[in-house]
């Protein structure tokens, strides 16, 4: 999946991560010591927590109560370096679920493979350890988010088998170019409903050590949407319907006790100069001042219209492209409301108080970046 396994593939997920607002000392922050992109991250109180991805196995903190914050290394994560694992805080500590990367096995053949196991960090005594599960669904492009702070909720995500089995297929034609570029076609020209996103709102409480689901969402499903929390209301921002074609749609979950309820709110505004919104995977996104904000992303342009004249291969030939364009949801209408200051995408979302916090991300060249923003809304426009 071009946009999503990019670091993987060297062909083209965020994941963003969300608590509660509190307020903060600082007004500006410093850059990530390693460049991160397709990393993890969740917020518990005032300290935010990034790594992985880009940044390999480092784990990394930020008070953001402090005078002058500074980032502090950590405990590395103890396993596989992954890219797009997905985090959330449970009663204290951060969970670490799935993602994808390299595996090696015993003959010291390595493989590309979706992880399904778990991780928990203890901030109190900075030490890792694994917990006796594994995520019963594929969790490698869904958003993950913690309402009640005694269980994780996530939304979307790939199929683990279609995953594992393309770069199965892909090792297996070896140098044979024909053959790999007879199972990209196979693979990059499925339908989007062939894909079998996943549509379960799938739950984990670490109390219980265990699974459930909460039920299905009736929307098309993606992997790499953009995630924003409000109360019990979840709104998803786009993602991809399948490889290289995103979603302009955005849609609110609401979670109540065991059941979820789904609603669509008013599509994406076109970006300027595009005649229609073709998507984003990997935006940012969060609320100030009552607003939500949705910035960044990448996406195909061109991709839509080749989708609708019959190229299930929709990003066939087109040039993946980075945005720096800022969205408010004002009411029930988006409008643009801004610009960052570059185009990035595949950063790490934290809600702050009074606005979102922007931490790395992809540039238009595909190198991860280490700079931290605080995106804003003042009441007619983003900062």
């Amino acid at each position: 999946m071009k946009s999503i396994f990019s670091r993987l593939l060297r062909l083209g997920t965020l994941m963003t991560f969300l608590c509660t607002a509190v307020a903060f000392a600082a007004e500006t922050y410093p850059d990530i010591p390693a460049p991160i992109k397709n990393g993890a991250g969740a917020r518990l109180g005032h300290v935010i927590y990034a790594g992985l991805g880009s940044a390999g196995k480092a784990w990394f903190s930020l008070d953001l109560a402090a005078a002058a914050p500074t980032w502090q290394r950590l405990s590395d994560f103890p396993a596989e370096a992954r890219d797009q694992s997905v985090a959330a805080v449970v009663d204290g500590k951060i969970y670490v679920f799935g993602g994808a990367g390299q595996l090696k096995r015993a003959d010291d053949t390595v493989d590309t493979v979706m992880f399904s196991d778990v991780y928990c960090y203890d901030p109190a005594s900075n030490q890792w350890s694994r917990m006796p599960t594994r995520s019963p669904l594929g969790l490698l492009g869904s958003v993950a988010v913690s309402i009640n702070g005694r269980r994780v909720l996530f939304f979307g995500g790939v199929n683990t088998a279609i995953f594992n089995g393309y770069f199965e297929d892909i090792k297996a034609a070896g140098n044979d170019d024909a053959r790999k570029t007879a199972v990209a076609n196979a693979y990059f020209g499925k339908r989007p409903q062939d894909y079998l996103f996943s549509t379960d709102v799938l739950s984990y409480t670490p109390a219980d050590n265990a699974w459930q689901t909460l039920g299905k969402v009736t929307y098309p499903p993606t992997a790499g949407a953009a995630v924003a929390v409000n109360g019990h209301d979840v709104t998803l921002i786009n993602g991809e319907l399948k490889p290289g074609l995103r979603s302009y749609k955005v849609n609110r979950v609401t979670v109540s006790d065991e059941t979820v309820r789904a609603v669509t709110v008013a599509d994406l505004i076109a970006a300027p100069g595009e005649r229609q919104q073709e998507g984003l995977a990997g935006a940012f996104a969060g609320y100030s001042n009552g607003v939500l904000l949705v910035a960044g992303g990448a996406n195909f342009p061109g991709a839509w219209e080749q989708y609708r004249h019959g190229q299930n291969y929709a990003h066939r030939g087109l040039k993946k492209t980075a945005h720096a364009d800022i969205y408010a949801l004002v009411g029930d209408e988006w409008k643009r409301a801004g610009s960052l200051a570059e185009a990035r995408a595949y950063g790490l979302s934290f809600q702050l108080d009074d606005g979102v916090l922007l931490v790395g991300g992809e540039n238009q060249q595909g190198a991860a970046v280490s700079s931290v923003q605080l995106l804003r809304w003042d009441g007619a426009r983003a900062h």
